[in-house]
């Protein structure tokens, strides 16, 4: 059985860069070869510099770093600039690599990030910037400068993720969107109320937008059991929510210090999948989970 994936969120290109690894093979949560196992095969590498101290300089170090391993490495991989991009490197049997930044502090100017490559844009982490609060910080919304800078990153292609974001930072971008926004590695509050979890009326606006979530396998996200049966109850949470289109994966791989038990790296999220079918969830339904959700919110917006 050849089982698909789409991962909307995982901070390897940071960790390897930082531990002078390579994206092909090494011996973080995920590399290019694990992830050739699943058919088709695409991944978001975000870009999260971590520092106040000159996160510009920092974040070009990286995309530099990224960039230079996908040509390493165009055998087996394609970077992705729009869904036409997505298409074909699935059709050609390469994994469908998208760049991503994690804190629009570290973009000096959008136009160039998108020149870049850039194609997702977390508009905070952890912290506040001067375009908006974070969910972590001080949970102010958008400034003028932030409301400005989603309008400018929607016209220009650039899909907007809200995950790190305040709360009503979170609103405020939703009240002003013209395109599906995502929340691409975040889980449901209901079930553990961690800070950065969405609380079921933003995922159901995001699903109402045309957006969605991905869940996230930190255990500190997933609270209950921490394990696989924790992830299938945060789908199946959001399911419960009409959340057929909206609900796809969003990892977090080597962004995270813990795993749930039994899932050491990219090469058993199959497992999850497994899990999905033993819970009676239907083949096309678990694919459009894997696959075709986030798939078809990019074609969206790219």
């Amino acid at each position: 059985m050849s089982i698909p994936l789409f991962d909307c969120h995982c901070d390897t290109a940071v960790r390897a860069r930082l531990s002078g690894q390579a994206l092909r093979e090494n011996s973080l949560h995920l590399d290019l070869m694990r992830l050739l196992k699943y058919s088709p095969a695409a991944q978001v590498f975000a870009v999260c510099t971590e520092a106040l101290e000159d996160p510009q300089g920092k974040a070009a170090a990286v995309i530099r770093y990224f960039k230079e391993q996908i040509e390493m490495n165009s055998d087996i991989v394609k970077l992705c600039l729009n869904s036409n991009d997505l298409n074909s490197a699935m059709v050609c049997g390469k994994i469908a690599a998208l760049l991503s930044v994690e804190g629009a502090e570290q973009i000096e100017n959008i136009e160039q990030a998108y020149a870049d490559g850039v194609r997702i844009v977390h508009i905070t982490w952890n912290y506040d910037n001067i375009l908006c609060g974070s969910v972590m910080g001080g949970g102010m919304g958008l400034t003028e400068r932030g409301r400005c800078f989603v309008k400018k990153a929607q016209d220009i292609g650039i899909m907007l993720d809200m995950s790190h974001i305040s709360e009503q930072g979170f609103w405020d971008v939703l009240e002003i969107s013209k395109k599906p926004i995502i929340a691409g590695h975040s889980n449901s509050g209901a079930l553990c109320p961690f800070p950065r979890n969405l609380s079921d009326g933003q995922f159901k606006a995001l699903k109402a937008q045309g957006g969605g979530a991905g869940i996230n396998l930190c255990p500190d996200f997933l609270g209950l059991s921490r394990d696989i049966d924790a992830v299938f109850a945060h789908i199946d949470h959001f399911m419960a929510l009409g959340g057929e289109q909206a609900v796809f994966l969003g990892c977090d791989l080597d962004g995270i210090d813990e795993m749930p038990k039994d899932i050491n790296g990219v090469e058993d999220l199959e497992k999850i999948y497994e899990v999905l079918l033993r819970h009676n969830y239907s083949e096309d339904l678990v694919r459009d989970i894997f696959m075709n959700n986030i798939m078809n919110i990019m074609r969206k917006v790219l």
